[in-house]
């Protein structure tokens, strides 16, 4: 009898157990969350543009860590991220000669170039001579046209996003909260277009090439910030002809650092038919620092005189690998 009571008590225990397990669930320490969301680009501020691509660099302020996202359609994309805070920079993906640094932080995400020749434009031709300026500055190639953003304290939640971004209208950050997963940028244009005329120039048809530079520009670009680096760069570029009286060109830049004080100097170089060569130095730092739009700036120089080839033996020419320099005023 004794037995069979035991029996039953062990069976009782055994069911309240088994009762007791399925009712037990393993804790959660693991409070992150992954949401989906699609970025979108709005390019009010920069109607013509056109990347092939774009890419978006994720910083988290909880724990320092970074991921880029990359998109074929400019228009917009979904990405799959943790909920939480971030810091964003955004830019086209489909450049080549920008070099980037400084990648694995948000403040120190850097854009710039790889050094070069004052003939960079020209490479092929032959031309070998050496630099003939003083300026004692790197050169470095131009960077190629970028677009982009950043935005900061970025709210990313199951419940909607919030974030700092920068409207069309008058370039002032302002906050956006939205229940949607939706969160869009404004790309506008990172990088300065420089143009440049060169009228009334007599002899034109004597010059075989050309080509030009530019100094004292700025070598780098801060996304965060869109601060420009300080140091002072020559930066090298290609000049046309219209075999007549007119050379003109452009060439993009990171543009002119404002708390940089050195003249800026630009000098063409010239090759005529018979084997001399020239170079002209024109200050054009008034029109630079006084351009109505620091991004597309145009440079006029009105006036030069190229020399008439030497023939029949009269007269001096130089040696090959001598310059003549000619110094210019301009005519505005």
């Amino acid at each position: 009898m004794k037995t069979k009571v035991l029996t039953r008590i062990l069976m009782c225990v055994l069911a309240l157990s088994g009762l007791a397990s399925c009712d037990h669930k393993e804790l959660c320490y693991d409070h992150s969350h992954t949401v989906t969301i699609r970025l979108a680009f709005d390019w009010q501020n920069a109607p013509e543009a056109t990347p092939e691509g774009m890419c978006a660099y994720f910083y988290s302020q909880e724990d320092g860590s970074v991921q880029r996202f990359d998109f074929s359609d400019i228009l917009d994309g979904e990405i799959e991220i943790s909920a939480g805070t971030y810091q964003l920079i955004c830019y086209n993906n489909d450049t080549e000669g920008v070099l980037f640094s400084g990648t694995g932080s948000f403040g120190t995400h850097m854009g710039y170039t790889r050094e070069g020749s004052i003939f960079e434009s020209i490479y092929g031709s032959g031309v070998t001579s050496s630099r003939v300026d003083d300026s004692g500055e790197r050169v470095v190639i131009c960077p190629d046209m970028m677009w982009g953003c950043s935005s900061v304290e970025m709210e990313i939640a199951e419940s909607g996003v919030s974030y700092y971004c920068v409207p069309v209208q008058d370039g002032a950050q302002e906050r956006v909260e939205s229940a949607e997963q939706v969160i869009t940028l404004y790309p506008a244009e990172l990088i300065c277009t420089y143009t440049y005329e060169i009228r009334n120039v007599n002899n034109l048809k004597y010059a075989t090439q050309m080509c030009g530079t530019l100094s004292s520009m700025a070598p780098s670009l801060l996304f965060a910030t869109e601060e420009l680096g300080s140091e002072c760069v020559t930066i090298p570029f290609a000049s046309v002809s219209d075999g007549v009286s007119r050379i003109t060109g452009g060439f993009y830049t990171f543009g002119h650092n404002t708390a940089n004080t050195d003249a800026h100097k630009f000098l063409l170089y010239v090759w005529i038919t018979d084997g001399s060569k020239y170079y002209y130095t024109f200050d054009v730092t008034e029109q630079i620092e006084n351009a109505e739009d620091r991004r597309h700036v145009h440079i006029i120089i009105d006036g030069v005189d190229f020399p008439q080839p030497i023939t029949n033996g009269n007269g001096f020419t130089p040696a090959v690998d001598e310059w003549g320099n000619v110094d210019e005023d301009i005519i505005m």
